[in-house]
């Protein structure tokens, strides 16, 4: 023990003994896998490259300049890992990112009125050599890198202003160069903390904390507002606390936000490169795919936003926000002949939740893979946990045929003793998507005249049994109504607010997250509201130092 590695350390062995002596006390009122997927040690990182959606938030928010159309073009894609595209650990910088950088500096000051922009940290525009410039670059550096400055810092940007003065540059100029130097700082470009400590935790920081509520809520550096409440040390305060957080909210900012979170989540950017075989999907054209998009989008928008329900509402909600081309793909009839409209489903059993939009249907690929939409159930509903095939095993999936439906063909390999074991635990959840084919669209017989069903069953994580459902209205009233669900949507808005993927040390803090949350009704401002007030936001871990 532990089978085929190495025996448990001398630490290990005296803290399992410790834990048991002192009566083997369990955070959590059950064991669960998923809580464990990824290691300890990953639950502090406060030091985040900018994703490009936040740097161009930021920039707007510094100085008031859209950069969004140059920055897009120059700066490299972010690169999802464990589900999102702001996990911290592979926000990395390459040399394309430091050009990228250094021309949108340019860019941005170019577009800047430097003088005005200037005025706001100081009233003299002289260009001088005393204490005056020092004071105003320091000024105007708390404000752009998001937090005090350092005494090295300060001699840095205020040398920049020296040299400038020292070749018969004006204070223009100096303001330009010092804001061009800022603009690539790691200051700028990062989220960064003060780390020093004795590796004990402790409260963050006011500015810290503001800085961490507008990353959250806005994707963005914090306002005037938030800035001046965190220097008058007010955020800790909790009534004044919620009432940034409400007033946060109440922003449109944070709609924008959470359009990022739900666009992430989904990866709805694939719909853009999707490339379905033309001569089985000849309707599908990219204007059909950036309606999709825009459908779920908009969904999200209706349901959490407008009209503020729980976000299990995802799951069953029917109602939807439909441009003309789409509501035609899905046998509607269109409201108009141009714009977005919205759309009641209530007597398209058929539709309606996230599940029955084409954008997340595409994940099962032209053939409708049950793998891969049992799979997105598993993982992004349920939070299950299911291992990778043995490399020894054929992953592509057979292509249907007649009298072998997606469904048929999954019964085959739920047989198979060496597939069944796994597979008949995920491609279940799929069965009651089968009427969609790869592209979203609704039918009852397949291309081959294979009959198609909606029947099916769920066995949620932790249950003994599985619950059997005849419909997909059946199926998303299940999901709407699980609990599990319910849990794997906090865990999801929390992981993206943090930017890391979540460890066990988390997981009782975001039960605390969740149950507060649903407390108060279970919608996306609940969830963004415990989660400021947590720990998890409210502290953070120092590094020990000698």
């Amino acid at each position: 023990m532990p089978h085929q590695r190495p025996p448990l350390s001398s630490n290990e062995k005296q803290f399992f003994h410790d834990w048991l002596t002192k009566g083997a006390r369990w955070s959590l009122d059950k064991i669960d896998p998923a809580t464990y997927q990824n290691e300890s040690g990953q639950e502090e990182v406060w030091v985040q490259r900018l994703t490009v959606a936040e740097y161009i938030a930021t920039v707007r928010a510094t100085f008031e300049v859209d950069i969004a159309k140059e920055a897009y073009a120059l700066l490299p894609e972010d690169v999802r890992a464990d589900g999102f595209s702001n996990t911290a650990y592979n926000m990395s910088i390459d040399l394309k990112h430091i050009e990228a950088y250094q021309r949108l500096a340019e860019m941005i000051v170019n577009k800047l009125d430097v003088l005005k922009f200037a005025s706001r940290f100081g009233n003299s525009q002289k260009l001088s050599t005393d204490d005056t410039m020092r004071d105003h670059i320091t000024a105007m550096g708390r404000w752009v890198l998001r937090g005090e400055i350092t005494e090295a810092e300060q001699n840095d940007y205020s040398g920049v202003a020296t040299t400038v003065a020292s070749v018969g540059g004006d204070f223009e100029l100096a303001i330009r160069c010092v804001l061009e130097a800022m603009l690539q700082s790691p200051r700028f470009i990062y989220r960064i903390e003060y780390q020093r400590g004795r590796g004990m935790p402790r409260q963050v920081s006011p500015r810290e904390l503001a800085n961490r509520m507008s990353y959250i809520l806005w994707g963005a550096s914090p306002d005037e507002e938030l800035v001046k409440a965190a220097e008058r040390g007010n955020l800790r305060n909790s009534e004044i606390l919620d009432r940034q957080i409400d007033r946060m909210l109440s922003d449109p900012r944070a709609v924008l936000r959470s359009k990022q979170f739900i666009e992430d989540w989904l990866d709805l950017d694939r719909l853009a490169i999707l490339r379905p075989e033309p001569s089985r999907f000849p309707s599908w054209n990219p204007e059909l795919a950036s309606q999709m998009r825009e459908e779920t989008l908009e969904f999200f928008v209706e349901v959490v936003w407008k009209q503020g329900r729980p976000l299990s509402h995802l799951m069953n909600a029917q109602v939807s926000v439909l441009r003309p081309e789409l509501a035609k793909f899905y046998g509607l009839v269109p409201q108009n002949q141009v714009s977005s409209a919205t759309y009641d489903l209530s007597q398209t059993a058929e539709r309606g939740g996230l599940l029955t939009q084409a954008s997340v249907l595409t994940v099962g690929g032209d053939d409708a893979s049950m793998v891969s939409r049992g799979l997105f159930v598993l993982h992004d509903l349920l939070r299950g946990v299911v291992n990778s095939p043995p490399p020894c095993v054929n992953t592509t999936p057979p292509p249907n045929s007649k009298g072998r439906s997606q469904r048929a063909i999954a019964e085959s390999r739920f047989a198979d003793e060496t597939c069944g074991v796994c597979h008949s635990r995920f491609e279940p959840l799929a069965f009651g998507l089968e009427t969609f084919n790869g592209i979203g669209a609704f039918h009852r017989i397949d291309e081959h005249g294979n009959p198609l069903r909606e029947d099916g069953e769920v066995l949620f994580p932790g249950d003994r049994e599985a619950v059997k459902y005849e419909s997909i209205s059946e199926l998303m009233n299940l999901l709407a109504e699980s609990e599990r669900v319910k849990e794997s949507l906090t865990w999801k808005v929390v992981q993206f607010a943090l930017g890391r993927p979540l460890t066990a040390e988390d997981a009782e803090h975001v039960l605390s997250i969740h149950v507060e949350a649903q407390q108060d009704g279970g919608s996306y401002r609940s969830v963004a509201r415990a989660l400021i007030r947590s720990e998890l936001v409210q502290k953070t871990r120092t590094e020990e130092t000698q």
